[in-house]
């Protein structure tokens, strides 16, 4: 089958349960770091919120958590500013 961006689901703003998952280096500043940005798009997001899961070898560890979001510049700004940070390895 042919995937193209018109068959994508399409997200309707503002959007209450929008998982966001973030792969990083499991360093101590790394989960205050990506919960400080999450937090100016959602003010419920707290660290203890986060799913964790750590790599085999204990490199990096994924956070993923549910959020709202209320528009999609909040979420192209957030991928941006957790991107810029070198902690971080991937967004999804």
């Amino acid at each position: 089958m042919n995937m193209n961006s018109e068959d994508a689901p399409k997200i309707e703003f503002p959007c209450d349960d929008y998982v966001i998952k973030i792969v990083g280096d499991a360093v101590p500043e790394y989960k205050p770091f990506v919960a400080g940005v999450l937090q100016k798009y959602d003010s419920t997001v707290h660290e203890a919120r986060f799913s964790e899961n750590p790599s085999k070898n204990g490199n990096f560890v994924s956070l993923t958590i549910r959020m709202r979001i209320e528009e999609e510049g909040h979420l192209e700004a957030l991928f941006v500013e957790l991107k810029g940070n070198s902690m971080v390895k991937m967004v999804l």
